[in-house]
């Protein structure tokens, strides 16, 4: 079995009282079991504190990853990323601090986000394996596929850099689909 130097567990938006969602604890189980398996030495759960939210996405993953029997000491937070691409340049960073300069992760998120966080890490250095978890059928899936399309394609096309400013229709669409 191949082994990584990191399982790279990307971060969702908490409930508002700092609880993981359904979602993300599918992430969560994604990891744990990777971790299990010692497919990595490491966990990194990736992304900060967000609005009307009282702690870090990164801190409530690394509390669940241990109720679920990964050792402390095997968990490197990166709780300072409020977006995709930041939790992979962060997460990049800390790999580096390590010594290790193209590293290989296996990448864990949702099903409809795997394609598109897959490419960053790419582009940025690492060598990826996705490891996408189910997500929960409904409303919320749907959207969130829909709103993965537009993300992609600010992401191609620089728009999210801020090199290039976005049009409106983008900023329109992406808000009607937010409501």
């Amino acid at each position: 079995m191949k082994t990584y130097d990191a399982v790279l567990l990307l971060g969702l938006k908490l409930t508002p009282d700092g609880h993981p969602t359904e979602e993300l604890l599918g992430r969560i189980r994604m990891a744990a079991q990777l971790m299990h398996k010692q497919r990595a030495p490491l966990v990194i759960p990736c992304g900060g504190q967000t609005e009307n939210t009282p702690v870090s996405e990164a801190a409530v993953m690394a509390r669940e990853l241990e109720q679920l029997g990964i050792d402390p000491h095997r968990i490197l937070l990166e709780d300072a990323s409020l977006y995709t691409v930041e939790n992979i340049r962060n997460a990049r960073a800390l790999l580096k601090k390590r010594g290790l300069v193209r590293p290989r992760v296996l990448l864990v998120t949702s099903d409809y986000h795997a394609f598109r966080a897959a490419l960053m890490a790419r582009s940025m250095g690492f060598r990826v394996k996705s490891m996408p978890s189910k997500t929960p059928s409904g409303v919320q899936k749907n959207k969130r596929r829909k709103m993965e399309i537009f993300y992609l394609i600010n992401y191609i096309t620089g728009w999210e850099t801020g090199k290039r400013k976005r049009p409106k229709w983008y900023d329109k669409a992406v808000k009607k689909l937010q409501k």
